[in-house]
């Protein structure tokens, strides 16, 4: 028990926190006066749509009480917010302050659920005393401090995640991971825009939001890289292989790897199609791991092995022993007994 205590408590105290209570106005001036921000990696998940907003705006006019909002603090005292965004973007939107996300700035209000009357309303058209009452109400920060230890950092952003519409883990990678000594971020960027991965994936609307293309260049990073085994779960080695990547403590070389993919893409593009990763119809993502897993392991360039590659890639298809391990995205066993049997099939041992 003392030693669970001793954990405990060190955990405790690499977390630095505060709180206050503020009013919608203030947080309204610190944004205006760039102490309170936003940054790009949140401001394009502000999906809230003009009735969540709606709703968000009746009640804060109705006085019911609402979450608390979750800031960053920097080194110079500066507040992120890290959870909240939709509640604090629909009232800076709805005030016209959203000015880098003109299609969503100067909202025009939907019916309430309670004030059929909000319907049309713009901040041009609410009545001062409304205003005031917006600009008065307040709302509780709670402050995460800037040097709390990034695995801590991380936890508590992914746990508070829970809102109408919560960020996927690759856009809380996204968010967390960055100004680090390797920019690992922005090769997944570029990657994630490259036309050939766009139609080999196909993503929906909705995954591109959620940042899935980005994810899955970290997954070909991540376990084309991947020696011995990995004990957590996928999401969570996944963060850690780009923390770790990102702040050096793992040798990467961005130019050498991003090349890697990129041939990858390519090879996948011209020779299989979008095909490849869906033999039964929906994306397999099964079949990507277990490429990024065994594909580099035994080519040390796809350039020169296409054929050799198809052929390993037919055998793995339909090898009965890969397809019988399941498709759970949930298991770790059976994660890594289908890349295990994938590299069998691959180096020829199967």
């Amino acid at each position: 028990m003392p030693k669970l205590e001793e954990a405990i408590a060190l955990k405790r105290n690499s977390l630095k926190t505060d709180r206050l209570d503020m009013s919608f106005g203030e947080l309204m001036n610190m944004f205006e006066d760039g102490d309170l921000f936003i940054s790009p990696e949140y401001q394009r998940v502000f999906r809230w749509s003009i009735f969540q907003q709606t709703r968000f705006i009746e009640s804060v006019l109705l006085g019911i009480p609402i979450p608390p909002v979750f800031v960053a603090e920097d080194d110079d005292g500066r507040w992120e917010v890290v959870d909240g965004l939709q509640r604090i973007s629909s009232i800076f939107a709805f005030f016209g302050l959203l000015e880098s996300l003109p299609e969503k700035n100067n909202s025009i209000l939907t019916q309430g659920e309670l004030v059929n009357e909000l319907e049309n309303t713009t901040i041009s058209t609410l009545p001062l005393k409304l205003k005031t009452t917006i600009k008065r109400s307040v709302c509780r920060v709670e402050i995460v401090k800037w040097d709390s230890q990034e695995d801590i950092r991380y936890e508590l952003f992914n746990r508070l995640n829970t809102g109408a519409s919560p960020l996927s883990e690759q856009e809380i990678r996204n968010c967390i991971f960055r100004g680090y000594k390797v920019d690992l971020n922005s090769i997944l960027k570029k990657v994630a825009k490259k036309p050939e991965f766009i139609e080999i994936i196909s993503p929906s609307d909705s995954k591109l939001e959620q940042m899935f293309l980005e994810e899955l260049a970290l997954r070909f990073f991540a376990f084309k890289n991947l020696e011995g085994d990995f004990k957590t779960t996928v999401p969570q080695f996944l963060s850690e292989f780009m923390k770790s990547v990102s702040n050096a403590s793992t040798p990467f070389d961005l130019n050498f790897e991003e090349n890697s993919l990129n041939q990858f893409i390519e090879y996948i593009a011209s020779r299989h199609g979008k095909s490849v990763f869906r033999p039964k119809g929906n994306f397999a993502l099964h079949i990507f791991d277990s490429l990024a897993y065994a594909l580099p392991k035994t080519f040390g360039s796809v350039i020169g092995n296409e054929d050799a590659i198809d052929e390993k890639i037919g055998l793995l298809l339909n090898d009965t022993v890969y397809n019988s391990i399941g498709t759970s995205t949930f298991s770790t066993g059976r994660i890594r007994k289908r890349m295990d049997r994938a590299l069998e099939i691959f180096k020829g041992d199967a």
